[in-house]
């Protein structure tokens, strides 16, 4: 009877060891290549934005009333203009959010889009603006040419507007054009304020049909700012500054409303220009996103994340397989099996680009099942040794699918998992003698390796 040395069965483990760290390589091109392809994906969500739509963002009319000031510097006299913005006091925004039937396709990849119908009401409030005059004025020089006032709505992507069925101020229809250089893009209309800002206040009433995708957001530009999105999207992910104050989600929508005030956000009802920024006004904006349940590229990355720990157990519960059952493998066995795990998820990016990702994982855990079922089972010269590698990694395969679809267990479901499968090998292997191992009659392949 031959005895093995323990250095033997340790220098194998290091072996195996280095085959793992060698397996690293294939395992970061995968992850680069994930990477890559949702980089494409992102691109051709730029490309259908560009044509169709993007992430829209609209916000209430604000009144825009030009000033001018004549000052005297170094003997001459100059003439300053600038502009004084007044919010609405009041703001009610409905969007109804229309998913198109037929997605719009860059390449392979399909971008969902959208119509939403827009209706924007409301009021404005000069007794306010009255009361700070003076304040805003700063010194008799200052001139307020109301005249030549301006209605602005603001809206990030003016090409996604696709009609315009109603916009009246103060009870008389306005004529909506580009927006002049200023506060925020968008439309606007000329009004003249001469004798309106004297009043208390007036009405606003905007009704049109806006295209985009991914997301749709709502500047509360009112006072008082109440906002309501009806949409046939099954899986929103609110965002913004605030969330709903309400909401029902359905299996065929969702209803959400929103409720802001002046004193939530960090710009008031009036200002003069150059004291709040577009960026100020975009950080208060509220809405929602057009979530992608299925990202197979978020899922594709989550799987490789786990591949290199599924690997180097699948070789620990070979190793002690062989010390168990005195079957030999020889490390480029190992090597070629941890070239054909990590090939999976390479199939697995692929198929789910272009199937269900459901069957491109069981097409993708099929292949490789068989493929490893069928070469162990002739590297161990026993149909059995195949048939039970198959059924090991066919369950390894099931626990990484439920790894893949959990959205917020995944770390939890990982541990546990991992935890098991560790514990399986220890137990497995508590009675064998690693200093010193007596197979009763070396294999062919153990000879060969030896």
């Amino acid at each position: 009877m031959r005895i093995v040395e323990s250095g033997s069965v340790t220098f194998k483990a290091v072996l195996i060891g280095v085959i793992v760290l060698l397996l690293l390589i294939p395992l970061t091109m995968l992850k680069g290549v994930v990477t890559e392809r949702a980089g494409l994906r992102e691109q051709a969500y730029q490309r259908v934005a560009e044509g169709w739509g993007g992430e829209l963002t609209v916000g209430g009319p604000m009144l825009i009333v030009p000033t001018e000031q004549t000052v005297r510097m170094d003997g001459k006299e100059s003439l300053i203009r600038s502009d004084v913005y007044l919010l609405p006091a009041k703001l009610n925004a409905d969007l109804d959010v229309k998913l198109d039937p037929e997605p719009r396709y860059a390449g392979i990849y399909a971008v969902p889009v959208y119509l939403s119908t827009v209706r924007l009401r409301g009021e404005f409030d000069f007794t306010t603006f009255q009361t700070l005059m003076p304040e805003l004025a700063l010194d008799s020089g200052v001139r307020f040419l109301w005249s030549q006032s301006r209605l602005r709505l603001p809206l990030n992507t003016v090409g996604s507007l696709r009609e315009i069925k109603q916009a009246s101020f103060a009870g008389q229809q306005v004529k909506l054009g580009p927006a002049a250089p200023g506060m925020f893009q968008g439309i606007e209309a000329w009004v003249d304020l001469s004798e309106l800002h004297q009043t208390a206040g007036t009405t606003f009433d905007f009704d049109a049909v806006i295209a985009g995708s991914r997301a749709v957001s709502i500047l509360p530009l009112g006072s008082v700012t109440s906002v309501r999105v009806n949409a046939d999207w099954p899986h929103p992910s609110f965002q913004g500054s605030s969330l709903p104050v309400e909401r029902n989600i359905s299996d065929t929508g969702f209803q959400a409303r929103w409720q802001v005030l002046e004193l939530n956000r960090t710009y008031g009802e009036i200002w003069r220009e150059g004291t709040v920024t577009e960026e100020l006004l975009s950080r208060s904006a509220v809405g929602v996103s057009l979530f992608q349940p299925v990202d197979i590229y978020q899922r594709g990355e989550r799987a490789v994340k786990y591949a290199v720990l599924f690997i180097a157990l699948t070789f620990l519960t070979f190793f002690a397989w062989e010390q168990v059952t005195r079957n030999r493998l020889h490390p480029l066995q190992y090597l070629l099996v941890g070239l054909a795990l990590s090939m999976f998820y390479l199939l697995l990016i692929a198929l789910s680009e272009h199937i269900a990702f459901a069957l491109a994982y069981v097409t993708s855990a099929t292949a490789l099942v068989l493929l490893i079922g069928l070469y162990l089972a002739g590297a161990l010269r026993s149909a059995w040794g195949g048939v039970i590698a198959g059924g090991a990694m066919s369950l390894v395969y099931g626990l990484l699918y439920m790894l893949v679809l959990s959205e917020n267990y995944s770390l939890l479901l990982g541990s546990i998992i991992l935890f098991a499968a560790l514990a399986a090998v220890m137990l497995a292997t508590r009675r064998v003698d690693w200093y010193r191992l007596r197979p009763e009659e070396p294999s062919r392949t153990e000879e060969s390796y030896q």
